[in-house]
């Protein structure tokens, strides 16, 4: 049955925890507030550390709305800056990745070398009166930890170590990532019109895995599906347990190729996935790890970044495999991120326009299967780091 107006305006008949007010997905003032609270001071993943494998090797990201340039010194240890120059705020570094001991400000010609140390002001004589010199005009490091080749940062000098921020969120993955030295070949980047949580949540909610043909195939013919348990831990983090999709069933996964080598750790058609919260999720499928992550642009705008990797140096003909089994089922142009790239923009076309007040997460099936848990984990500890009640985000603030 239809509802009127003021049926479809009402709050659900629903415990708090079980759905949410769609405005935390458009609101701008909240989504400044989640730049300073969430991304501004929690561990957030930028890399891996393959894309800077050598001395003086950097590349550039944002995080919180802000530029950093993430680098690895001639002493192989990796830093992070904010990617500003301390004279009049110009973005120093303008490649998006690149090698070089050295940046210029394009503006005034400031030197930095990539330990953040101001190296060089040209006419810097005019300065002594007011006791500027170049020991004391660096850029601002960020606090930079690397854990089984995954490079993150945080803002926030006062946080907490990473690892109590991650706790065990990456024990099911130290084989499978730290075994064999692992580096991208494959990055790209999709601009999507729809919140930077829509995404996320199509990582970590299994009710979205029906939306998928491929998955239909593979996943949903298979009982061990609906029996797996999830591991949830705190800070918002989430394991996927093991399973074994039929990929029998699907098309152009090539199992049966001789040359089939599963990454470290891994039996043949095994699948694991970690969600780190906020934005990343850690997709591991017999031959490939992909890693999706995000950059927040918009309430309504959001970068995703996709990385597949591989185990480096491995033969040419293994390498190629592995390419074709990411861009078959999880590339560009695959059989799964196009379908879940068109989900949350469909959601952002109605939320945009305010066409549905509340999303609703109240499927519970204890745990396993396609529990709505993960989501209310999610939103558990968005509310406690935004301190706002998701449910009622307005109320009480």
């Amino acid at each position: 049955m239809s509802r009127t107006h003021a049926e479809w305006e009402a709050v659900p008949a629903l415990p708090r925890t079980h759905f949410v007010d769609n405005a935390i997905y458009t609101d701008a003032a909240l989504f400044r507030e989640e730049q300073a609270k969430i991304f501004g001071g929690i561990w957030k993943f930028v890399c891996h550390e393959g894309e800077i494998p050598e001395a003086n090797d950097f590349r550039t990201t944002r995080v919180a709305d802000k530029p950093l340039v993430v680098a690895r010194g001639a002493d192989g240890r990796v830093r992070t800056f904010v990617n500003s120059c301390s004279h009049r705020g110009t973005v120093v570094v303008t490649e998006p990745a690149g090698n070089a001991r050295n940046w210029t400000c394009v503006f005034h010609r400031w030197v930095y070398d990539n330990r953040g140390s101001c190296i060089a002001i040209p006419r810097d004589e005019a300065y002594r009166h007011c006791d500027i010199d170049r020991s004391k005009v660096g850029l601002r490091e960020v606090r930079t930890e690397v854990r089984l080749g995954l490079v993150f940062v945080n803002l926030d000098d006062d946080a907490e170590p990473l690892d109590e921020f991650l706790g065990d969120a990456l024990s099911p993955l130290e084989t499978v990532l730290g075994e064999r030295p692992l580096e991208p070949f494959h990055f790209h980047r999709a601009s999507l019109e729809s919140n930077w949580k829509l995404w996320q949540l199509t990582n970590n909610e299994p009710y979205h895995e029906i939306m998928h043909v491929y998955n239909r195939q593979t996943n949903l013919s298979r009982k061990e599906f609906f029996e797996r348990e999830f591991t949830y831990l705190p800070n918002g983090h989430l394991v996927f347990g093991s399973f074994k999709p039929d990929y029998a069933r699907g098309t152009h996964y090539g199992t049966d190729d001789a040359r089939l080598q599963p990454l470290p750790g891994l039996q043949p058609d095994e699948w694991i996935i970690v969600d780190l919260f906020p934005d990343v999720m850690i997709n591991v499928r017999t031959t490939v790890v992909r890693i999706d992550s995000q950059i927040p642009l918009s309430p309504t705008r959001t970068l995703v970044e996709f990385r597949g990797l591989g185990v480096k140096g491995e033969p040419e003909d293994v390498r190629a495999m592995r390419i074709r089994h990411h861009n078959d089922v999880w590339g560009p142009f695959g059989r799964n991120v196009p379908e879940d790239n068109l989900a949350t923009e469909l959601q952002m076309m109605a939320m945009r326009g305010d066409a549905i007040p509340y999303s609703i997460h109240a499927r519970e099936e204890g745990g396993t299967g396609q529990d709505d848990r993960s989501v209310r984990e999610f939103f558990d500890v968005w509310g406690r780091l935004m301190g706002r009640d998701p449910a009622s985000p307005f109320n009480g603030a």
